[in-house]
């Protein structure tokens, strides 16, 4: 249903901006409005790289003739402006997609240490994905790929922060997706919280219960930890949060966070970093924000303060709040926005 309503307000927003655009040249109107609902029709499929060039097109043209008419205001040609408000745009659009497939395909590793002042028998080593979304810009081969580099990294404990399938992963790449994953279990302890897209919810006909996708999540050794808490080597605490978009869920003071462990939350929303930070908890790791995956999307999070932790690493008192910018993206395989990361976290 979200992404219904999204392909509606996308479409009108595109079908005003072109019905704009013609109404600036001699057409009749009812070749325009057929031409601007043609050129509309790629919103009407939010996943589909030709909607998101669209979308940048669109944006881009609006900024370029704003400064083109403050510019330019004394040569107002048509020829001017079919030589500057297409053609510009229109290449920038198209190196946008390039650099932004580029940035989704490559996934780096960014590794982050962190000290701790309390006594831990050793040093730990944890491996941090989120938002694979998978497919949307990964196969099978590319997902070993990526499970391969992770365990050459030989982490104590690898934390899946949700969303990593959604409503646009078939039932069979949902098998896929967590054998795959679950390879990581036969060397580390693996630990996973559902995301705000993992069951399916914004779909009407690709939903699956938490408890089937947890029986199955499970039967490749990884933990699914839905407002649960476990106590390892009687020194690490780790409370996977159920997501924050159900309401309803525990509060952080409900669990056992002494100062004689190290407590780590996994929450797939940067949600409530001050109240954790204030209950003793020594790491967050979330995701949730990709980033901002779609440049500007980043920079009207941060102005707007839409999440408490768009990207990278904030301390907050004692706590340690890590939210990575994901290992693929929602909907389409184009990040225009920071890269693709696995994340490695020493803790010593």
């Amino acid at each position: 249903m979200l992404t219904v309503i999204m392909s509606m307000i996308s479409f009108m927003f595109i079908f005003s901006f072109f019905i704009y655009e013609f109404n600036k040249i001699s057409l009749n109107s009812v070749v325009k409005i057929l031409l601007a609902t043609l050129l509309s029709i790629p919103s009407l499929k939010l996943n589909s790289v030709l909607f998101i060039f669209e979308i940048h097109f669109v944006i881009i043209t609006i900024i370029y003739e704003c400064l083109f008419k403050k510019i330019i205001k004394s040569d107002n040609t048509k020829y001017k402006k079919l030589y500057m408000y297409i053609p510009i745009p229109l290449i920038l659009s198209i190196w946008l997609m390039c650099f932004g497939s580029y940035n989704m395909n490559h996934i780096l590793k960014t590794e982050y240490n962190i000290d701790t002042y309390k006594t831990l028998s050793k040093d730990y080593k944890i491996a941090m994905i989120a938002d694979l979304h998978y497919p949307t810009s990964m196969n099978k081969e590319g997902l070993n790929q990526l499970v391969n580099r992770i365990a050459s990294e030989k982490p104590d404990f690898v934390m899946l922060c949700g969303d990593i399938v959604d409503e646009n992963t078939s039932p069979q790449e949902r098998i896929e997706t967590f054998e795959t994953i679950g390879k990581l279990s036969k060397s580390s302890r693996v630990f996973y919280v559902y995301g705000n897209h993992d069951t399916g919810k914004y779909s009407l006909n690709n939903r699956v219960p938490s408890n089937k996708l947890e029986s199955l999540i499970e039967k490749y050794g990884i933990h699914v930890l839905n407002d649960e808490q476990i106590i390892l080597n009687d020194e690490i605490s780790i409370i996977g949060r159920k997501d924050y978009s159900l309401r309803q869920r525990r509060d952080i003071k409900s669990f056992d966070t002494n100062t004689d462990t190290y407590n780590i939350v996994i929450d797939h929303q940067p949600k409530n970093l001050e109240e954790c930070a204030h209950n003793n908890i020594d790491l967050h790791l979330s995701g949730h924000t990709h980033a901002g995956q779609i440049f500007p999307l980043y920079y009207v999070y941060e102005l707007l303060n839409i999440n408490e932790l768009n990207y990278g690493l904030r301390n907050i008192n004692q706590m340690s709040a890590i939210n990575t910018s994901g290992v693929s993206g929602w909907g389409f395989p184009i990040r225009t926005e920071h890269h693709s990361e696995f994340v490695i976290i020493n803790i010593r």
